[in-house]
């Protein structure tokens, strides 16, 4: 297969992916107490328990009309302009993200794994990371199967795909990568309770299965991206919002693939490309 012909198969796998998370990713709202949120407070104390907060499955509706969406309501590029079927309300804009960035992401990733056997498993983990980045960047919270879910199909292809290409090895980098990364992220949850949330604990293990199958310690420069883009967050946050918190989720997920863009200079300086 030509890789003009591979990446335009991939550019619609990616805009039917995109297209098919739409309305399950914008079902998930935030189950809280009909208080205020306050984020920092979520940690609790002895004497006031934290509050229950998670991410719950409800429909995805219309803030105006309350018109319940259906995947045929959220067509990409037609619901840009159309809006919402009832009243006409545009999408929110998490919407049209997500439509354009998973076709996008995946091209790339396709493109610069050189569209070799290499490239499946990650194809996997743009649709999986996706989904998670744009559920925090609209609610603040991760549900807690999906990295769990996505680890563990990354598990399964990761295996398959190394042994097809006769280097069994790189699983144990893999899961050494999510070891890592996971502990590293779980000692600094310990460290600074209510600054970073378990459901970053558990995606930065998802993440760093991946980034480990490339290199034992490459996990190293996904969470260093993922920090660099988190304080550029932070500091858009402070300057728009005049607020110091934000999800860093979305900033995790961009910087671990940025690293995966970036593998072949990486790993040529580190003598392993």
């Amino acid at each position: 297969m030509s890789s003009t012909v591979l990446l335009s198969a991939t550019a619609v796998l990616g805009v039917l992916a995109g297209w098919a998370l739409t309305v399950p990713v914008h079902r998930y709202k935030e189950l809280r107490p009909m208080t205020p949120r306050d984020v920092g407070a979520e940690v609790g104390s002895t004497d006031a328990p934290p509050p229950l907060i998670r991410a719950e499955y409800r429909e995805a509706r219309c803030p105006e009309c309350h018109h319940v969406y259906r995947a045929a309501d959220v067509v990409p590029v037609v619901s840009w302009w159309r809006g919402c079927p009832g009243c006409s309300t545009r999408p929110p804009a998490t919407v049209v993200l997500l439509q354009v960035w998973v076709p996008v992401a995946l091209v790339l990733t396709v493109a610069l794994l050189n569209g070799s056997w290499v490239a499946l498993p990650y194809v996997w983990m743009v649709v999986v990371v996706s989904a998670i980045a744009v559920i925090d960047l609209r609610i603040w919270l991760i549900p807690w199967w999906m990295p769990w879910v996505g680890a563990a199909v990354g598990v399964v292809l990761i295996a398959a795909v190394s042994l097809a290409i006769g280097a069994p090895q790189a699983v144990v980098w893999a899961l050494a990568g999510a070891a890592g990364s996971f502990l590293l992220f779980f000692v600094l949850w310990l460290v600074a309770p209510g600054k970073l949330g378990f459901g970053d604990v558990r995606l930065v293990l998802l993440l760093g299965l991946f980034l480990g199958w490339l290199h034992p310690l490459y996990w190293v420069y996904g969470l260093l991206f993922g920090a660099l883009i988190g304080i550029a967050m932070g500091v858009g946050s402070l300057l728009v919002h005049r607020e110091s918190r934000f999800p860093f989720g979305p900033a995790l997920v961009l910087g671990a693939l940025v690293a995966v863009w970036l593998h072949g200079p990486i790993l040529a300086s580190l003598g392993a490309g």
